[in-house]
């Protein structure tokens, strides 16, 4: 038998150990390390190594990106809603001050005028404010801070920095009823400032306006002539202003001519007036009813 000289080959065949292939991984790092740190031969090799990687990194950065960029937004967008009600709030705080402010002007404006007024005319006033106003289709009337404690009497005459509101009909203790011109009840003997034509006004009553009673057809009156008291009945001063003529109707199937005026006094926009004390007392309480009633006895 002729035997073989070649050996068994193994079974596995073993290679480097893991410390030495670790242990010559690191002698050639640190070989290259140390050249690189001397003659700087990896430099171009880093700058191409990051420029190709920086879209990596964008890549990676884009999750957390999205996420910076939807938080600020929405944040930015709560802030603008916030700041904008907030300015909202402020505009709308300013227009009320404003509104204010501008009341107070035109109240100011209008304590400025009565009290020129009170100083210019000869008769005496007394300055009343308005507590309250009841306003219906029966009774035109206003209650005033002021009655017995101020010597106010009925029939005294009430106006304001225009012209004249009405009459004291019922006096109290501390207040007094006013029966304002345009009341049903009410009747102001009064002359147009143009031409001095007399007549009497009567009040509407439901629709805040005077009236022209028993004027024949072909008037000398115009629509936009002033009407105001003639003082012929010894309870209003003569030259107070009481309305403004608005509509003139001459129908020639009627024999009198239907005329329309509009208060000049502006009881619904102030609260200040002015109640005019007769000098004479016996002459200031004359009924509402009838104005001219003290004429009518002389």
């Amino acid at each position: 038998m002729i035997k073989s000289h070649h050996r068994p080959s193994k079974l596995f065949n073993k290679g480097p150990s893991l410390l030495s292939k670790l242990f010559l991984l690191i002698v050639i790092s640190t070989i290259i390390m140390g050249i690189d740190f001397r003659f700087h031969y990896l430099k171009s090799i880093r700058e191409t190594y990051s420029f190709l990687s920086k879209p990596f990194y964008q890549i990676f950065n884009l999750p957390m990106n999205i996420y910076t960029f939807t938080t600020n937004h929405f944040s930015n967008q709560s802030n603008l809603i916030q700041e904008n009600e907030s300015l909202k709030s402020e505009i709308d705080h300013l227009k009320i001050d404003l509104q204010r402010l501008d009341f107070l002007n035109q109240e100011n404006n209008h304590l400025k005028t009565i009290l020129e007024i009170k100083k210019s005319q000869k008769y005496k006033t007394e300055a009343v404010n308005i507590i309250y106003s009841r306003f219906d289709p029966f009774n035109q009337k206003i209650i005033i801070d002021g009655g017995q404690n101020k010597n106010f009497q009925a029939g005294q005459p009430v106006i304001d920095a225009l012209g004249l509101v009405g009459q004291i009909s019922s006096v109290f203790s501390e207040i007094s009823e006013v029966t304002l011109i345009i009341d049903k009840k009410m009747s102001v003997p009064i002359q147009v400032q143009r031409n001095g034509l007399r007549a009497i006004t009567n009040g509407n009553g439901q629709n805040e306006t005077l009236a022209l009673s028993y004027l024949p057809n072909g008037i000398d009156i115009i629509k936009g002539d002033i009407l105001e008291t003639s003082g012929i009945d010894m309870i209003y001063p003569g030259g107070i202003s009481v309305a403004e003529v608005i509509e003139v109707n001459q129908n020639p199937k009627i024999p009198f001519t239907k005329i329309i005026c509009k208060p000049i006094a502006t009881v619904h926009k102030h609260k200040h007036m002015l109640v005019i004390k007769a000098i004479n007392t016996d002459n200031s309480a004359i009924s509402i009813r009838d104005p001219l009633k003290n004429d009518q006895k002389k």
